[in-house]
């Protein structure tokens, strides 16, 4: 790569058998660079600068109105101190784990079964994804239509069977509440991860696969030993999407318990809500908030070191 005036070029070429094919120059010239502006600009506006904000008044008792006291970690301390908040963190990570146990599971079995393109292919992939285009208020409202104890289309499937001892107020009562609630979002989004995980299926060569067919190998040594390996790293952006999803995820339990019954469903996000906005804790609310974003950074960083891999043929 070498600099000339005001653009930065570099010289594309491709070696072969019967030599090399030059492709001509890559070109990124200064003037383009002012493009860019109105892009960042509003990016620092509407995001680094509310983030340093946050990150600076998590470390002050504040009211939104008076003037901020300096506490420390005085905020942090507290958080981990506050048991609702801590019981919120263990709702979040079988949250994450039930996301990927479910959600990125289910659209990895859906996207294999569509792999190839079959009669109807094009229809079932259409109705996988249906239900993503829905925003997540209406999709709680039919959902708390389905729940209801009494016309809720799931109770009465119960009846309808003999099963109405089952039949029961699924966001009402204590040991339904948080499961029925985070069904929502893990059934809303599986259809995001059918068509991101569809895509890198559609990417590996056929020609593997019947490779593989030819020297014996089954359907489940396929979909595990071939499948898996070379789709591990969109794998990987599914999971890390599915559990930081989970951890900060807000709207489902804002719209569908508000966090009830009880404290039953409050997660992190819910509590940092109340926390800043009704009981007007800036500075405590903002300390759940850094947590929440350095938890899911932590968790993503760590997940992909721990699983990093590389395939080789």
């Amino acid at each position: 790569m070498s600099r000339n005036g005001s653009a930065w070029r570099r010289s594309i070429s491709i070696s072969g058998a019967g030599g090399t094919i030059a492709m001509g120059e890559l070109k990124l010239r200064k003037s383009v660079l002012l493009f860019l502006v109105p892009g960042l600009l509003i990016y620092c506006l509407f995001f680094i600068v509310p983030f340093l904000q946050t990150a600076y008044y998590s470390f002050f008792n504040w009211d939104g109105i008076n003037k901020p006291v300096y506490s420390g970690l005085n905020n942090y301390m507290s958080m981990f101190k506050d048991p609702l908040f801590v019981g919120g963190i263990w709702k979040i990570a079988v949250w994450a784990l039930l996301a990927v146990l479910i959600k990125v599971g289910a659209a990895l079995v859906l996207a294999n079964a569509l792999r190839d393109k079959i009669k109807g292919s094009a229809f079932f992939r259409s109705s996988y994804f249906m239900p993503v285009v829905i925003s997540s208020s209406a999709m709680c409202l039919i959902f708390m239509l389905m729940y209801d104890k009494d016309v809720g289309i799931i109770n009465q499937a119960l009846r309808a069977v003999g099963l109405q001892e089952l039949a029961c107020g699924w966001l009402s009562e204590d040991k339904t509440a948080f499961y029925a609630t985070i069904a929502v979002p893990i059934w809303h989004t599986i259809g995001l991860f059918f068509i991101i995980l569809l895509a890198g299926l559609q990417d590996i060569s056929g020609e593997i696969y019947d490779s593989a067919v030819i020297d014996g190998a089954g359907a489940w040594v396929t979909f595990t030993r071939i499948t898996i390996p070379l789709l591990w790293g969109v794998l990987q952006i599914c999971i890390i999407l599915a559990i930081t999803g989970a951890f900060k995820n807000f709207d489902y339990i804002f719209i569908l318990t508000g966090g009830g019954p009880g404290t039953t469903t409050e997660v992190p996000a819910t509590i940092m809500y109340k926390t800043a906005f009704v009981t007007l804790k800036y500075g405590y609310g903002m300390a759940m908030a850094m947590f929440i974003f350095l938890l899911s950074l932590v968790v993503s960083l760590l997940f992909k070191q721990l699983t990093k891999t590389r395939v080789e043929f």
